[in-house]
């Protein structure tokens, strides 16, 4: 008898039986927008907010004066253009469906171009 477990039943009330609170579920298109906008919003604070305005500036500009100084061959600039349209298809899908990041949207674009452009 001492390997013997015990089992607990629970019988609901005559009042009716509740599992739980319930929750209502989001849908799946829902969550797709809210991650997207949680992940392109500005971050709250300010040393957060300066470093990603700082990294949309400089990367750009250190990428593109690597394209400009340094003779890659066609095949590796043939691929970074090719992934360049497809970063602007995204970005175009992005903007039609999730209205919601298109001026944060705009705004980071923005800043690559003019990274890109103080690269070159």
């Amino acid at each position: 008898m001492a390997d013997e477990q015990k089992i607990v039943v629970e019988i609901p009330s005559d009042r009716g039986y509740s599992p739980g609170p319930s929750t209502p579920e989001v849908s799946k298109l829902e969550e797709f927008k809210k991650g997207w906008i949680n992940a392109i919003a500005l971050p709250d604070n300010l040393p957060d907010l300066i470093y990603t305005l700082t990294s949309s500036i400089s990367i750009p500009a250190l990428l593109s004066s690597c394209w400009v100084n340094i003779p890659f061959p066609g095949f590796m600039r043939g691929g970074v253009l090719g992934v360049l349209v497809i970063a602007g298809v995204v970005v175009l899908y992005l903007r039609q469906s999730v209205p919601e990041v298109k001026d944060i949207l705009l705004l980071r674009v923005g800043l690559v171009a003019v990274g890109v452009l103080l690269g070159i």
